[in-house]
């Protein structure tokens, strides 16, 4: 099976926090980090197993079935909220307050 890239999704996503509105800002680094904890919606993350469908190669995330309902109903518009960033530093995504 081959392995398909992470699309790099930079859509403009305006959510309500805790204490405002934010907009989403950034793209995806293809970092993994989310994918390294399985279900990146689950608070605290590190209680989820890794994602079946995340490798990496070269150093890079890759996805092995960006048409499977998991990657189709969320991981492809993750972060959705300010609270996601929380335990990853490294995702390059951020929410501006608006």
């Amino acid at each position: 099976m081959a392995l398909l890239k992470l699309p790099v999704v930079s859509a403009e996503l305006i959510v309500a926090g805790s204490d405002g509105l934010y907009r989403r800002e950034g793209e995806c680094s293809r970092c993994g980090d989310c994918c390294k904890t399985g279900d990146p919606f689950s608070v605290p993350p590190e209680s989820a197993p890794a994602c079946r469908l995340y490798r990496e190669r070269d150093g890079v995330g890759e996805c092995t079935d960006r048409a499977h309902p998991l990657y189709l109903n969320g991981c492809n518009v993750w972060p959705t909220k300010p609270e996601h960033l929380r335990d990853y530093p490294r995702c390059t995504y951020r929410f501006v307050r608006v």
